[in-house]
């Protein structure tokens, strides 16, 4: 108890010590002196002049302090040093530099930064402002294909599109004009489309339908509709009429059986088979022939067979196990031990996988893999230890070479910038460099007509130069001179709001349809949904 109170005195005297210190100067000044002055300022208001231009053009910044600091004075825009032509206590005239993009102008002074007017800079690839993306969809857009009669057909999580006043909404599958508008001859509304998200979407020519996948359990008014679903071409579920053992007739789905699991991309084979990839463990097929022995009612039982990730359904909906099948198992053979990002068709029939998994059917991979057309391991597709990290998609070139993109650092040993370019047979190639690459990581890739490529992700620099998520490289790997100009993707809340699902070429024009998760491309809002035109 002594020792307790002994403390508290000592603690008690160091406080009146500490209080009765002078805590400001005599003179009313506060203890750490004046506050140090911005060496510039920008004017307010009209701080440039012009408001907006291109590469190259002249334009004046205004405020006060510049002369001062004239030699130690960088303009930035978005990032990018511009050539400075004259200075003036008052203003400071500048080029818009060849790689500035829209964005924030800036003065870097040493190591003091001051932030001034944003500047949009415009030129040959750059975002169609009068299509509606504003109105676009209140979901994500997960798909995108061409149609005839230039439409296109949409899919996604999105309840609405295009503003519509629909009653029951635009429910995650839609039907739009090249212009961008909903065309409203499809079918939408209360009890229509599917009941959870669609991600791939593939238009059967010959049936004049569509066939559609992703993670739901009913379509329409039809139950026991899983994961995949072929669609009549005015946006009705294709179903049949099936006679229960009671007499009764029940509506189901045309395709005899679906997926326990998300469907993440559809392939239609030459001989009109169907190849499903995603999460999935389980293919399902309804039985409705079956009845309660006591009440003599009709029951129904979901018939399951094991398969991994990949399966081949027959083109009415049957499994197929003439594909990677294990007959005496009954149960499909394994597959990947991750996940498989990515996937396409490729014209031999032949399957193109990629994403995080190390092994298929046991047998070692390297994260990418080719299989042939009975699902097996295709062993003359070899890119050696192939990348260090996940690849999460991948574009085909019309020469057979495959551009990839993830997160990697190296690629077969090699330093990569999280994009290469591989020959048909796995190989890197090294004619394709992308220096030091995304600081960050190319989640999405797009190929426009002519070969320039599209790299979306998540990024604030490609080969040193500032980009905001979203770059255009030369056919070569560069960074593009002329085509990147925009503000890129602005990230809302969190990544997964801003995320690029899918690009594509608009037939017949020179523009660029791009579907995600975002909600502003180049500053401007754009819901999931914009269009690109280039020169």
């Amino acid at each position: 108890m002594m020792k307790r109170s002994i403390y508290a005195c000592l603690l008690l005297g160091a406080m009146v010590a500490a209080c009765s210190k002078e805590t400001v100067n005599s003179s009313g000044k506060g203890p750490y002196g004046d506050p140090v002055l911005p060496a510039i300022n920008f004017a307010e208001g009209d701080a440039i002049t012009p408001a907006k231009g291109y590469v190259n053009d002249e334009v004046t910044l205004k405020g006060k302090g510049f002369l001062a600091v004239k030699d130690k004075l960088n303009i930035l825009f978005n990032g990018t040093s511009a050539p400075i032509v004259k200075v003036t206590d008052s203003t400071i005239t500048v080029t818009v530099p060849e790689l500035g993009s829209s964005g924030a102008v800036s003065a870097q002074i040493g190591q003091e930064f001051y932030f001034g007017p944003y500047f949009p800079i415009f030129g040959p690839f750059q975002m169609d402002t009068l299509f509606p993306s504003v109105r676009g969809g209140n979901g994500g857009i997960y798909s995108a294909i061409p149609l005839p009669d230039n439409k296109y057909l949409i899919g996604g999580e999105f309840t609405n599109y295009d503003n519509s006043t629909i009653a029951g909404g635009v429910n995650r599958l839609a039907r739009i004009n090249a212009d961008g508008t909903l065309d409203n001859t499809f079918q939408y509304g209360t009890g229509t489309g599917p009941s959870g998200p669609v991600y791939p979407v593939v238009y059967l020519p010959e049936e004049k339908q569509y066939l559609v996948g992703g993670s739901f359990n009913s379509f329409d008014q039809v139950s026991h509709v899983y994961s995949i679903a072929r669609v009549n071409i005015d946006g009705g579920v294709d179903e049949r009429s099936v006679n229960r053992p009671s007499g009764a007739a029940t509506p189901a789905s045309a395709l005899e059986g679906g997926f326990r699991g998300a469907i993440n991309e559809l392939f239609v084979q030459q001989d009109k088979k169907i190849i499903a990839i995603g999460n999935f463990r389980y293919y399902v097929r309804p039985n409705y022939n079956l009845s309660t022995i006591e009440l003599g009612v009709d029951s129904l039982h979901l018939d399951s067979t094991m398969v991994f990730h990949i399966a081949r359904l027959h083109p009415d909906g049957t499994l197929d196990s003439s594909y990677h099948y294990d007959l005496a198992g009954h149960q499909g053979k394994l597959t990947v031990n991750g996940t498989i990002y990515r996937a396409a068709l490729l014209p031999d029939d032949k399957l193109l996988i990629a994403g995080s998994f190390t092994t298929y059917d046991g047998q070692s991979v390297s994260r990418i893999a080719r299989l042939n057309t009975d699902g097996s391991l295709d062993q003359g597709f070899n890119p050696g230890s192939g990348p260090d990290q996940a690849l999460s998609d991948f574009v085909l070139q019309p020469d057979g070479k495959i551009i990839c993109s993830g997160n990697f650092t190296k690629f077969n040993g090699v330093n990569a910038g999280g994009i290469v370019r591989l020959n048909p047979d796995g190989s890197l190639d090294p004619s394709f460099n992308v220096g030091t690459g995304a600081e960050g990581y190319v989640s999405k890739l797009g190929l426009i007509p002519g070969g320039n490529i599209i790299a979306a992700g998540t990024f604030r620099k490609f080969a040193g130069v500032t980009r905001s998520n979203f770059v255009v490289l030369t056919p070569d790997g560069a960074v593009h001179k002329t085509y990147n100009t925009n503000g890129g993707i602005t990230f809302s809340g969190n990544a997964g709001l801003g995320q690029v699902w899918q690009m594509l070429p608009m037939p017949g024009q020179q523009a660029m349809l791009m579907v995600g998760t975002f909600s502003q491309f180049d500053y401007r809002q754009a819901n999931r949904i914009v269009r690109f035109t280039y020169q």
